[in-house]
């Protein structure tokens, strides 16, 4: 069996998870950075593409698996769903993904508090204004008013930083003033239970570095760019909470795009003193899992070894194929 993936954003976790299984792997990668993943020895099976495109028109091989992950929602947009090999996970989930609407109707299906959304005209509060995409927080923004609105989609625009069509997909929620944690799911049909492997906070740029300057003396718009992430452990009293969000998380999943969630998801939180509010979910591994390579204390409480996401992954399709039950993880 072979793992693949696209060499971006976790692929180095995705590969080394699936080594230590002792499955085969293989990446794809743009032409020039080959060099990553022979430097860490993670794969000898590299294939070079021109753009990420060249992945709607590869030949799988015959037991090729392919793990998705951000970098083909930020690039390939709904011709992700396209690629022609078989994929651990439910494809329509990266649809409801990429979908601002119904990434948030999924959320509140499953009754999960969202932050207020508004349109344009109607900013009268602190808000932010998110584009579509797994583009990291690029381009993201606060404002409280329309005419702030406005003035920032102007500048954007004329920066070249973001394209109308992302203005017209823009989505405006409420700011929610707490800290924001992701914790890691992970759907298991052969356990047939929800585990929660770790958290992470995400560090952006340069939102995360304007506390240490007097903001009043300097006029800075924050970015959010995400360019690295953090561990994070909560309070053991919070940890209800969180694991019934992704319990009921799933169960709308199941109603909404049948058979649901399958492997990794995450929802992304902001945590204040009253509430948990959910402010998008992502139907595949995210970044912030490779912080994990070793496991987590809440991986560890599950499996009492080393488990990566990726080696999640990687033991969960072991486990199917000595079921003879690979067919129902791939689509």
């Amino acid at each position: 069996m072979i793992i693949s993936t696209v060499g971006s954003h976790s692929a180095l976790q995705i590969l080394h998870g699936a080594k230590q299984e002792g499955l085969r792997t293989k990446v794809y990668c743009l032409k020039g950075k080959e060099s990553l993943y022979r430097r860490y020895l993670v794969t000898k099976n590299i294939v070079s593409l021109d753009s990420y495109e060249d992945l709607l028109d590869v030949k799988p091989e015959s037991d090729e698996i392919f793990i998705p992950h951000g970098t083909i929602i930020a690039t390939l947009d709904e011709k992700a769903l396209e690629i022609p090999i078989p994929i651990f996970g439910n494809r329509k989930g990266l649809l409801w993904e990429m979908k601002r609407e119904k990434n948030l109707q999924l959320l509140q299906d499953a009754a999960i508090r969202t932050p207020k959304s508004m349109d344009y005209e109607n900013i009268n509060q602190p808000s932010i204004v998110k584009f579509p995409g797994a583009k990291g927080g690029e381009g993201y923004f606060l404002c409280s008013s329309k005419e702030e609105f406005e003035r920032k989609i102007s500048n954007l625009l004329n920066l070249g930083k973001i394209s109308k069509k992302d203005v017209a997909e823009a989505q405006i929620q409420e700011y929610i003033v707490g800290v924001t944690m992701y914790p890691h799911y992970f759907y298991s049909i052969i356990y047939d239970r929800v585990e929660m492997l770790g958290i992470d906070r995400r560090y952006e740029t340069n939102v995360d570095a304007l506390g240490r300057i007097s903001q009043e003396k300097m006029n800075i718009n924050p970015s959010y760019k995400v360019v690295g992430n953090q561990p994070l452990i909560i309070r053991e009293s919070l940890l209800p909470e969180i694991l019934d969000y992704g319990d009921r998380l799933l169960e709308s999943s199941k109603r909404l795009f049948s058979p649901g969630l399958i492997g990794p998801y995450c929802i992304e939180l902001a945590l204040t003193a009253e509430e948990m509010v959910a402010f998008e979910f992502t139907s595949r591994i995210v970044a912030g899992t490779s912080l994990y390579i070793s496991g987590s204390p809440y991986s560890n409480f599950l499996f009492n070894e080393e488990m990566s996401m990726a080696r999640r992954i990687a033991r969960e399709i072991k486990m199917a194929m000595g079921q003879r039950r690979l067919e129902e993880f791939l689509t």
